[in-house]
C-alpha cells in the first residue's frame, strides 16, 4: 500500500502538461508565424501604404465622375473643331494652292487636282479610317529663289500633309537682239518649273468646313487665270 502511494505522489498533474504544451505551441508561434511577420513588417505597411493610396485616388475619382466625363466632352469637342482648321483634304486643295499663289505671288500656267482615291498601301488611322490620296500638279516659271519658297509652303506654312513626288526645272534660254544666248546669275536665271504632289488625308463624308460633299478633280482643278488674276491683284 505504502509503494502505491508514493507512486501517486510523484504522478505529474495533467494541468502542468497542459501548461508545458502550451510553452512549447507559443515557442513554435514565434519562430514560425511572429518572426517572419516582423521581419517582413516594413514591406506589409509599405504594400497598405500603397493599396490606401489606391483607395483613395478611385473614391476621388468616383466623386468626380460627373465632372470628368463633362471635361472629356469638353476635350472632344475642342479636339473636332480644332481638327477641321489643321487639315487639307482634296474640297480644300484648291483653296490651299491659291494661298500659296497668293503668299508667294506667283503665276500658275497650269494647276490640276485628280479625283481623291483611297490610299494604295491600305493605310488607316488609329481608328480604322482609310487614308485618302489625291494627286496635285502645277507648273509655273520662276526663279530659283520662287521655287524654293513653293517648296517652303507646302513644307512650312500649308496644313496639308503634301509628299513631292517629282520637280522639275528647265532653264528658259534668254536671247540678246542678235539672237545671241544671253548669260544670267542663277538668281537672274528663270526655268520652267513643273510641280507634283501627292495629297494625303482622312476626308469626312462631308466637307466640315464648306459642308459641301468632296468634289472631283475636274471640279476641283483650281483656274490657271483665276489664279493669275489673284496674283495680279495681290501683286497690285
Amino acid at each position: 500500500m505504502n509503494k502505491k502511494q508514493a507512486k501517486k505522489q510523484v504522478a505529474i498533474p495533467g494541468f502542468i502538461w497542459a501548461i508545458v504544451v502550451i510553452l512549447v505551441l507559443c515557442i513554435v508561434f514565434m519562430f514560425l508565424v511572429q518572426k517572419p511577420f516582423s521581419e517582413k513588417i516594413d514591406t506589409y505597411n509599405t504594400e497598405h501604404d500603397a493599396a490606401q493610396s489606391k483607395i483613395t485616388m478611385y473614391e476621388d475619382y468616383l466623386s468626380r465622375k460627373e465632372e470628368v466625363e463633362k471635361s472629356i466632352a469638353e476635350m472632344k469637342e475642342k479636339y473636332n473643331e480644332e481638327s477641321k482648321k489643321l487639315f487639307v483634304n482634296a474640297t480644300q486643295g484648291p483653296a490651299d494652292i491659291q494661298r500659296m499663289v497668293n503668299n508667294l505671288k506667283i503665276s500658275l500656267n497650269n494647276v490640276d487636282i485628280a479625283d481623291p482615291g483611297v490610299d494604295g498601301e491600305g493605310r488607316t488611322s488609329s481608328t480604322g479610317d482609310p487614308l485618302y490620296v489625291t494627286s496635285v500638279s502645277f507648273n509655273f516659271e520662276g526663279t530659283e529663289s520662287e521655287l524654293l519658297d513653293t517648296l517652303d509652303y507646302f513644307e512650312l506654312e500649308s496644313d496639308g500633309s503634301y509628299y513631292v513626288e517629282s520637280l522639275t526645272a528647265t532653264p528658259i534660254v534668254s536671247l540678246d537682239a542678235n539672237s545671241r544666248v544671253v548669260s544670267l546669275s542663277l538668281s537672274d536665271q528663270k526655268f520652267h518649273i513643273s510641280v507634283s504632289l501627292s495629297l494625303y488625308f482622312f476626308p469626312p463624308k462631308v466637307d466640315e468646313v464648306s459642308n459641301a460633299p468632296i468634289v472631283s478633280g475636274s471640279e476641283a482643278a483650281v483656274s490657271p487665270a483665276a489664279a493669275t488674276e489673284s496674283s495680279a491683284a495681290s501683286a497690285a
